[in-house]
């Protein structure tokens, strides 16, 4: 059990270090790389909100849920559950330092008449795929124990 809290602190590290590393170099850089079909990358601070504090303390609500969730010794929270949350975890806390240090989010993938965005958004969007993808495995599991069952009392 504990090194299964040490594998999902670790993931969270890495990931939250890539983002902030990735967003010091873009800033300090000051270049724009353009890809030939219209995505770019450069640094662009979110527009400051006056409710940077309530948004401070959700991102801080979020991350202290998900982490008594990660760190609950429910035996029914698989491993695979709570890597695909740490991504989450480290998305929120990578913006929660933006906000806190900044006043705003930093973005960098500017994706062509859509948005911009960052890697901390990216690794939310992984962990929804993710979720989705566990929760569908285990519908899938469930069905087949039900059909099994069904197959065995016609017996």
């Amino acid at each position: 059990m504990k090194k299964e809290k040490n594998i999902v602190l670790i993931l969270i590290c890495v990931l939250v270090l890539i983002d902030q590393i990735l967003k010091i170099y873009i800033i300090n850089a000051d270049t724009e790389l353009i890809f030939s079909n219209g995505w770019e990358i450069s640094a662009e601070k979110d527009v400051t909100s006056e409710d940077n504090v309530i948004y401070i303390a959700i991102n801080l609500l979020m991350i202290l849920f998900l982490v008594r969730y990660i760190r609950s010794n429910n035996v029914y929270i698989k491993l695979k559950n709570k890597l695909v949350l740490s991504f989450a975890i480290a998305g929120v806390a990578s913006n929660l330092i933006d906000r806190i240090w900044n006043g705003s989010v930093i973005n960098y993938i500017k994706i062509p008449q859509f948005t911009t965005l960052n890697l901390a958004y990216i690794y939310i969007l992984v962990m929804w795929i993710g979720m989705a993808a566990l929760m569908t495995s285990y519908t899938m599991e469930r069905i087949k124990e039900k059909n099994g069952k069904k197959a065995n009392s016609r017996k």
